[in-house]
């Protein structure tokens, strides 16, 4: 009976102890399974078993030359480290590790619940917390920004942090700083002046960078810089900053139009060579842009005879005789969108065609001889910025936006992996997204110049303004039926199909008579 006994307790040990052996070596393959893995392949180099021409420590040498080679490659291709014997395994606990305190923080900063278990794609380590979790609370980049900055005392010694959003959804790289990050942005107080410039067409001043330089834009052959941002982002006082430095040069003519009917632009009106803030006066509109485009049309056929180039740029620059013609046309949805058109007003729809028309010739084909174009908005969609003039512009400038969408309707491409995004951007002011020719991107901010100090300078340079288009005859009825697609007297046409927008006059018809009267 006693033997019975101690025969159960012995299995029962026999079992314990065969069960702990598998858990642990299933543990070990687990943990250790490349460092394993590199121990049996030198047990099989060094085994005399194996039939092979060579003999075992020269197999077990290339063994360790492939080891070496693969050590020294791993300082620059860290993904050859999971296949490293132990490091791969030190590597595979620093990863749990850095990703196990990156899901905490999660729930530190209250982006996640505290009882959610779920293993996130997040990691921190040594100041860096990366992000790649599609979760909704990451979707508004402002408020996660305002989110780690109120809770930085999560993070020992934290005293600011730096956010970037590298992808569209919860896509984000933060790094904590232990000291307070100084930006010139910042710091930034309105101008007392406009700003100094060079005379340099390639390098205009406005602002600054985050390095605390000059920021500066290109103006040497770039036809178009479409504007957008949401109201009161600064858009319309950024543009300030910029054309205010061109105001003192003769070679330089504005024209404006100004679709919200305001005054935003009325500190610009004595030095412009065209004013109009009459917002619901489409004709007039349309026949100024295409009168704009008669003019550009007349530098592209005498450019060579005039200039000895077919380039502006490359004969000398813009002068009093031929100066540059920036076209300011601020909150272009009002005249661009058909959908604020009824669909029965047909003749301001056809004046809506002829206007995007006119611009997008501008945008074109102005570059070559002196045309820039600012079409700007605080509604960036396909129908407030068509792509026949968004698409060809050389340049974008994105206030801070709402969405993605917005964002993209302005730069004309969505931000890369790396790229500042106008969604991001703090709600103060000035800060902008710019966009190149080459389509490098970078946060900017816009200076502020008062607007009574934009009005006296502009004042001041009055008598630099001179007539671009000369006065606008509006063609009569039959003046447009009778035009077959050329120029009206005043130049006033802007395209070759006019004729096919202007409206015919109708044949009138008898009164059909009854069949009394016919009898």
């Amino acid at each position: 009976m006693a033997s019975r006994k101690d025969e159960d307790w012995l299995g029962v040990l026999l079992g314990a102890v065969l069960g702990g052996l598998f858990i642990a070596t299933a543990w070990v393959l687990r943990r250790f399974w490349v460092t394993l893995g590199w121990v049996v392949m030198f047990a099989f180099a060094l085994s005399k078993d194996v039939e092979s021409l060579s003999s075992a420590p020269y197999r077990a040498l290339g063994v360790a030359i492939l080891l070496v080679i693969l050590l020294v490659l791993s300082r620059r291709f860290r993904g050859l480290r999971k296949v490293l014997p132990v490091v791969a395994e030190v590597e595979r606990a620093r990863g749990q590790k850095r990703r196990r305190v990156g899901n905490r923080l999660l729930r530190d900063f209250g982006f996640i619940a505290t009882n959610d278990a779920t293993s996130y794609r997040t990691e921190f380590s040594r100041g860096v917390w990366t992000i790649d979790a599609p979760l909704a609370t990451l979707t508004d980049p402002l408020w996660v920004e305002n989110v780690v900055r109120d809770r930085l005392a999560v993070i020992d010694g934290a005293q600011d942090a730096l956010i970037e959003q590298t992808g569209v959804g919860g896509h984000y790289r933060i790094t904590f700083l232990s000291d307070v990050r100084r930006d010139p942005r910042a710091e930034m107080t309105p101008l007392e002046q406009p700003l100094q410039w060079s005379g340099d067409w390639d390098a205009v001043p406005y602002g600054l960078r985050a390095d605390g330089s000059l920021a500066t834009h290109r103006i040497r052959e770039c036809s178009g810089t479409v504007v957008g941002g949401l109201p009161g982002g600064g858009k319309t006082g950024g543009l300030t900053a910029l054309l205010s430095v061109l105001v003192p040069c003769p070679a330089v003519q504005f024209l404006v139009w100004d679709g919200k009917g305001g005054h935003d632009w009325g500190w610009l009106a004595s030095r412009a060579a065209l004013f109009n803030r009459d917002d619901e006066d489409r004709e007039r509109i349309a026949l100024e842009l295409e009168a704009v485009v008669g003019v550009m049309r007349e530098r592209l056929d005498r450019m060579v005879d005039l200039r000895g180039g077919p380039s502006i740029w490359d004969t000398g620059g813009p002068s009093v005789d031929m100066p540059l013609l920036v076209l300011v046309i601020d909150e272009c949805q009002a005249i661009l969108d058909k959908e604020l058109i009824p669909r029965d007003d047909k003749e301001s729809l056809r004046y809506r065609q002829r206007t995007e028309a006119a611009i997008s010739v501008l945008v074109r084909k102005g570059r070559s001889v002196g045309v820039w174009v600012i079409p700007t908005t605080q509604k960036p969609t396909r129908d407030s910025l068509p792509t026949t003039i968004g698409s060809n512009a050389a340049s974008a400038i994105a206030f801070r936006v709402k969405t993605h969408e917005a964002e993209r309707a302005i730069m004309g491409t969505a931000p890369g992996p790396n790229d500042p995004t106008a969604t991001s951007l703090p709600a103060i002011p000035g800060y902008a997204v710019v966009s190149s020719e080459s389509g490098d991107r970078e946060v900017v901010r816009f200076g502020y110049l008062p607007v009574d100090a934009a009005a006296r300078s502009a004042k001041e340079a009055s008598s630099l303004r001179r007539s671009v288009i000369g006065p606008i005859t509006r063609p009569t009825a039959s003046a447009e039926g009778a035009n077959s697609g050329g120029e009206s007297g005043n130049n006033t046409a802007a395209d070759n199909s006019s004729d096919e927008q202007s409206p015919r006059p109708r044949r009138k018809r008898a009164p059909r008579k009854s069949r009394s009267e016919a009898a």
